[in-house]
């Protein structure tokens, strides 16, 4: 008989709330280093025959439609780590995108026993997106921190991401001073999200800032001032105009960080195409961003200029034998310095998403559930 462990939105809340962020960050590292470089196929021994399976699955999304919401079902394999040890996990995400989806999207992660084939556990994954997507952004600022202490964290948006990267942000960079949320308008949502983590991190200035365009009076000198931008909106246009990239007065600043997780097609554009071609790029797929990211579609980089997060977590030389002057140290984060013109440059990280972050995060929250003994679990499902 088999049992299938059930987390609601309430059980998750409670396992994040008390998350180690190192656990979170170990465990996404895990995937952005086993997708940069895969490992060997997996093995599995069917009676006198011995079969490998690739570690990383990612078959394409399959889409179901309503009259009325949009359901996206996602299988993935990924790498995984479980007591210390490298594993594997099985998972289909389901998201659904209602036509009117004020309350957000909801989202189902099932995750499955790869050895009887059979469903382990269903968990709400209204969260564990924003959660894994706020870890990348987080690696990106391990491996190319700011100059100096970072003081002003500035996010474009007020939803799920931009709360996720505010509090997880927070906590690994207690340097930071003052957090403003820029929307285009006042919002009870991002009232909400101010008076939320206000109280969370009492020591810090936290508001929001009203700017409807790239225009609007004062957004220049803001972004100015920023240390870390995140970005978190569909915008088809620039969110703010770059300028004086070459000066000492140049917007964004000099050694400021990027972080772009919004734009997801062709069309969409959340910074313009200068400060693309005079910043350092790390990406999440160098694939997938040169397909989906607006920004590098329309600029004049090629996909070699975009670096992946897992080579440089991975600390791996772009060619053994490459010719010392040709970057810093002959490794994909000099490739990227190299770029920015330096550790005082500019420096972004776009990030689409990879499918199999999302099974690694579900599979360390059913980790901690199971710890805690947290969940309905049904006895004799099967």
């Amino acid at each position: 008989m088999s049992s299938i462990r059930i987390l609601t939105s309430s059980h998750v809340d409670e396992i994040l709330s008390n998350l180690s962020p190192s656990l979170a960050l170990e465990s996404q590292s895990h995937v952005f280093k086993s997708f940069s470089t895969p490992s060997p196929s997996s093995s599995s021994t069917e009676g006198s025959q011995k079969r490998l399976q690739p570690v990383i699955q990612t078959p394409h999304r399959i889409t179901v439609t309503s009259d009325e919401t949009t359901m996206l079902f996602m299988p993935s394999r990924a790498p995984t780590i479980s007591e210390g040890k490298s594993t594997t996990t099985t998972a289909i995400k389901i998201v659904s995108v209602p036509q009117n989806n004020d309350g957000g999207l909801p989202g189902t992660t099932l995750v499955m026993d790869e050895n009887s084939g059979k469903v382990k556990a269903i968990v709400n994954a209204r969260k564990l997106t924003a959660l894994r997507n706020a870890c990348g952004s987080a690696l990106f600022l391990q491996q190319f921190p700011t100059p100096s202490p970072p003081l002003h964290l500035i996010l474009f948006g007020s939803g799920a991401q931009c709360r996720s990267h505010a509090t997880l942000i927070l906590k690994l960079h207690p340097s930071i001073e003052k957090v403003t949320f820029v929307v285009r308008s006042p919002t009870s949502r991002s009232e909400s999200l101010v008076k939320e983590l206000s109280n969370s991190f009492p020591s810090v200035s936290i508001d929001s800032a009203v700017h409807p365009s790239s225009s609007s009076e004062g957004l220049d000198e803001l972004v100015g001032g920023g240390d870390i931008i995140v970005t978190a909106t569909s915008s088809t246009n620039p969110l703010f105009n770059s300028n004086n990239l070459n000066s000492a007065k140049s917007i964004p600043k000099k050694g400021s960080r990027l972080i772009l997780i919004g734009s997801y097609k062709p069309i969409m554009h959340e910074i313009d195409r200068n400060l693309i071609e005079h910043s350092g790029i790390v990406v999440d797929s160098q694939e997938a961003c040169a397909r989906e990211s607006g920004e590098l579609i329309d600029s004049s980089l090629e996909t070699n200029d975009l670096i992946e997060l897992g080579n440089i977590l991975s600390g791996q030389n772009e060619n053994e034998n490459q010719n010392e002057n040709e970057n810093a140290d002959g490794s994909y984060k000099g490739k990227v310095y190299d770029r920015a013109g330096g550790k005082n440059g500019i420096i972004i990280f776009k990030s689409v998403g990879l499918g199999i972050q999302d099974v690694a995060i579900t599979k360390l929250v059913l980790e901690e559930a199971e710890r805690l003994n947290l969940g309905n679990v049904v006895e004799n499902y099967d």
